[in-house]
């Protein structure tokens, strides 16, 4: 009996690292006119402002610096996924904490033609915590159901259209962000 105890825990386990292993981490990368951009879509963050990241101890999600008001993850349309942008100099590689970000997306039919609504992603300028400023990042949580999107993105007013493919399977958090 303890024998298969241990044999169904340790199938679970496996299970959820594999799991973790093919994740729902999305990066596509970009250069724009002196500017590399990462675009990320992860697991959905917790938003803290300075105060309640120092009240509460925090030391994982994300500080609030400007911009829109963050989706909370208790809101009522439940977002699954963050989605943001780094903007970098390409020749210095450092974060630029003043780029100008508008965000939308828009999901593509299986032969890539859009398929639903353009939504807007209210942007959000932020920076994960205990990271600093090279953390800088702009976006927001969204609902993003399973397939493929166009990202839509004006930059300091050029605009970059990415394609991508979400995933349902939860990412790490800041998965393979560079910061």
């Amino acid at each position: 009996m303890r024998k298969s105890s241990i044999l169904i825990q340790c199938g679970i386990f496996l299970a959820f690292v594999c799991n973790l292993a093919q994740a729902g981490h999305v990066m596509v990368d970009t250069t724009l006119v002196g500017l590399r951009i990462e675009l990320h879509v992860l697991a959905a963050e917790p938003f803290f402002t300075k105060k309640e990241a120092s009240s509460s101890k925090a030391t994982e999600g994300m500080l609030i610096i400007s911009g829109a008001k963050p989706l909370a993850l208790d809101a009522k349309v439940h977002p699954n996924h963050h989605l943001v942008i780094h903007v970098f100099n390409t020749k210095t590689g450092k974060a630029i904490t003043n780029a100008k970000v508008e965000m939308s997306f828009q999901s593509l039919d299986d032969k890539g033609i859009p398929a639903g609504s353009l939504i807007e992603v209210p942007v959000v300028v932020m920076q994960a915590i205990g990271k600093g400023i090279q953390s800088t990042h702009y976006g927001n949580n969204v609902v993003m159901p399973a397939g493929p999107y166009s990202v839509l993105l004006v930059v300091n007013g050029k605009n970059v259209n990415l394609k991508i493919n979400v995933s349902d399977a939860q990412s790490d958090s800041m998965g393979d962000m560079k910061m």
